[in-house]
Formats: structure tokens, sequence, C-alpha cells
């Protein structure tokens, strides 16, 4: 539709952690968190350590990637300001694909494993999540790597040329 309910897509493997769901909820003013990871949706000790995490006040929907492009795309949640999270670039890309408006994507932190590489401070990255995110890039969407509103922030496209 018309109105942009996604404040932003973050892109992070701790999906919500005090710091980031405080410190986004300043600079964006969101008032619901919807997070979109069939990891998660289907783990209920993870959906409870999640909604811990949650600012009082907001509204918190733990779904597959499929459910919540269903619950974004709804016309009645169209007044919410939601802060939308995926686990990875693949969830984010698979979640994208599925929505009608393009929000800014945030790539906030994922964390060091084996195979994957140092690409800006707190993200790591392997083969299929720099395919997924210039997938992103290319579908036209702007990819902001930032950990929190106060740290730095650098554009995808500027690191992947360097990486």
């Amino acid at each position: 539709g018309d109105i942009d309910m996604i404040v932003k897509l973050r892109i992070d493997d701790r999906l919500l952690h005090g710091q980031v769901a405080y410190s986004w909820k300043s600079a964006l003013s969101y008032n619901a968190i919807v997070i979109a990871s069939d990891a998660a949706a289907a783990d209920e000790f993870r959906k409870g350590v999640i909604k811990m995490c949650c600012p009082e006040g907001v509204k918190l929907a733990t779904r597959s990637v499929e459910e919540a492009a269903k619950l974004i795309n709804n016309p009645k949640l169209k007044d919410m300001k939601v802060f939308a999270i995926c686990g990875s670039p693949a969830d984010a890309n698979g979640l994208l694909k599925k929505l009608e408006e393009k929000p800014v994507v945030n790539l906030g932190g994922i964390q060091m494993a084996d195979g994957k590489k140092l690409f800006s401070k707190a993200v790591y990255v392997d083969e299929e999540d720099l395919r997924n995110l210039d997938e992103i890039a290319s579908a036209g969407y702007t990819i902001e790597v930032q950990e929190v509103p106060s740290t730095a922030m650098a554009k995808y496209a500027d690191l992947r040329k360097k990486f």
C-alpha cells in the first residue's frame, strides 16, 4: 500500500536483545516488532527469551518467514510502525520477496562461525550470506551496515567493493 509499516528491517543472528531493542526504539519509535525466523518461530524457549527483551508497550510477533510476510502485508496493521528482524541474509531475502513495500535493510550483526569472514565490525559473512545480500542490493534495497544507532553507519555497497 501507500503507507509503509516497516521502519527498518534488521538482519541480526541474535534476533532481539536488550541493547538493540532499546537503542533502536528511541531512533525509530516503532510500536511493533515482527521477527521473521523459521527457527525461532518453532522454538518456544527462544520465543520466551525474545519476549523478555521486548520493550514495554511494544507488540511482538515471532513468526516463520512466510507468516511474518502475511502479517506485515495485512492492511489491518497498516498503522503500526514495525521493526522487522531476520536472523540471516537468507531469511531477509526470502521475506523481502514476499513484501509489498521496500524497507531500508539494516545489517546489524552476524556472529563469527566456521567459514565466515569479517565484513565489518560485528558482521561476519560467508558465500551464502553475500549471495543473498547482493541479491537484496540488486533488487534495489538500501542496505546500511550499523550495529546500533550510536555507532557509525556504512553503506553495504561501499564495504562490498573492498571485500
